[in-house]
Formats: C-alpha cells, sequence, structure tokens
C-alpha cells in the first residue's frame, strides 16, 4: 500500500494535524500583519487536511460540531464583521481539539486483558490470517511456533463478515479467547455501513458469552469509510469486545518486505502480525 495512504489510515495524521490547528490559533495572536494571516491560514488548512485524513471514526455529532467551530474561528479572524468573537471561537477550537486528542488516545494503545482463562486463541478472519500462499504458513502457526500458544483457525480467504457469522457458529464452549480479524473484504466489495453493521452486529451476539474474551483488530480507513470505524467502536462498547488500535496493523504491513501485493502478507508480514498478537494476548 502507498506509504503515504497507509500514514493516513492509520490515524497517525490525527495528532499532527491537531499540532497544526493549535499552532495556527496562536498565531493570530501575535499580530495582524498580512503575512502572519497568511501563515496562520495555511497552517489552519493543513492541520484541517490533515485531521480529516486521520479519518478518526468520532461521533456524526462529534464531526459536526468540530466543523463548526473550526468555521466559526476561521470566520472570526478572517472578517472584520465578527471580530469580537475572535477569543472566545479560538479558546473553543483549542478546547475541542484537545478534547478529541485525549478521547482518542485510549484507543492508540493496545487493550490490556486479563489473565488467559483458556489454553488456545481461536481466529475467525479473512485471507489475512488464512494465507494465500500454501508455500507459507499463515502467521497463526507463526504465532504458534514462536509463542507455544495453540491455535484453532477458522479464517476462510475471501471471507466477509457475513461469512464470519457462520464462523462464529462453529465456536464451542472452550474457546475462551477470540480474535476477530474481518472487514476488509467488506471494504473492498463496497458494502454499506449498514450492512456492515447488521453483519458484525450478529457476529457479536453470537461470540460474546461470559467467560469468554474477545480481541477484534480495527480496520485502517480513509474518511469516505468512516462509518466503518464507529460501527466497530459502538459494537464494542455494546458487546464489550476490545480493539487493537488500526495503526498497530498498518505497521504490520508497512515497509516493501511486508506484503506480497500491499496487503497480503509475506513471511516478514506475517511474523510482524504474530508478534503483535503476542503482545494482546496474556501469557497462558
Amino acid at each position: 500500500m502507498n506509504p503515504v495512504l497507509l500514514y493516513f489510515a492509520s490515524g497517525e495524521s490525527l495528532y499532527a494535524g491537531a499540532a497544526l490547528l493549535l499552532l495556527a490559533t496562536l498565531t493570530g495572536f501575535l499580530g495582524k500583519t498580512r503575512s502572519l494571516r497568511r501563515v496562520r491560514n495555511v497552517l489552519a488548512w493543513l492541520g484541517l487536511i490533515l485531521i480529516v485524513m486521520s479519518a478518526t471514526p468520532l461521533p456524526w455529532a462529534g464531526v459536526v460540531v468540530f466543523f463548526l467551530f473550526f468555521s466559526l474561528w476561521y470566520l472570526a479572524w478572517n472578517s472584520t464583521y465578527a471580530a469580537k468573537f475572535r477569543v472566545g471561537s479560538a479558546i473553543a477550537l483549542v478546547a475541542l481539539v484537545v478534547c478529541i486528542c485525549v478521547m482518542e488516545y485510549p484507543f492508540r494503545r493496545l487493550p490490556e486483558l486479563k489473565s488467559q482463562m483458556g489454553d488456545h486463541l481461536t481466529i475467525i478472519g479473512d485471507s489475512i490470517s488464512a494465507g494465500i500462499d500454501s508455500r507459507i504458513p499463515p502467521w497463526p502457526l507463526f504465532l504458534q511456533q514462536e509463542t507455544g500458544l495453540r491455535v484453532r483457525n477458522l479464517s476462510l480467504a475471501g471471507a466477509t463478515t457475513s461469512d464470519a457469522i457462520n464462523m462464529a457458529q462453529q465456536l464451542v464452549g472452550d474457546d475462551h479467547i477470540v480474535l476477530i480479524e474481518i472487514g476488509g473484504n467488506d471494504l473492498i466489495s463496497g458494502r454499506s455501513t449498514d450492512q456492515f453493521m447488521a453483519s458484525l452486529d450478529s457476529v457479536f451476539s453470537h461470540v460474546s458469552i461470559p467467560r469468554r474474551t474477545v480481541i477484534m483488530m480495527e480496520l485502517p480507513l480513509l474518511p469516505h469509510r468512516i462509518g466503518y470505524g464507529q460501527v466497530q467502536r459502538r459494537l464494542a462498547r455494546k458487546y464489550g469486545v476490545y480493539l487493537i488500535p488500526k495503526r498497530y496493523f498498518a505497521r504490520v504491513i508497512s515497509g516493501a518486505n511486508a506484503t506480497s501485493d500491499g496487503l497480503h502478507l509475506s513471511e516478514e508480514g506475517k511474523r510482524r502480525m504474530a508478534q503483535l498478537v503476542a503482545e494482546v494476548i496474556p501469557p497462558h
């Protein structure tokens, strides 16, 4: 995948954009010269672009409030008619940006799981976990070889969240830790957010039972598919599912040697994926 697109899809540009936007608000108080105004506006637009491209899955109400505050601030500092709102709009925008960054921070960290209750890991996934090259074992086998953790891999190449419903129905009582790596094919096939939500809700309802820990890989996204991220987070809260932040999967597939085609994992990528999951799953 293009490294620039991968940077945005990982969500990493949120904090760079926030820093530029905060710098833009500060620049407004340094003077009223034309050159400073140009610098302020350039910083503001660059910051806005980086924040938007991060595809941070805020609730739609939060997205609307952010654009409203940005617009009010921008108009106040570029129009004499709204000059009296400059200080207030700057304070409001700074407070909102800081609030967004603080709220997003927990979604940048790996989940901390309780001690493992089972002797194996069960995986529901697509070709990332099933593999597409029979000559190279899929990453779950690398995980099993490197950690000794037994892995039950239900993944199927080309699977979507609809297929994951059938996989979820194959779970048994002693599948106490389940990792869900699914949704990429939903994105590629153009399934709507509502369709994705319905399927994922069904998967979670089958998987989430008492004494079972469920983990899901968050999907790297671009702005036009932000709804997928909103759905993942909303349903994860509803069912108590842990999310592995999207920036970690983006790291797995970054670099020329990590994938065979820009997405599917090479041997190096599979080792990275196994190492990532080993960091999340507590020792047995």
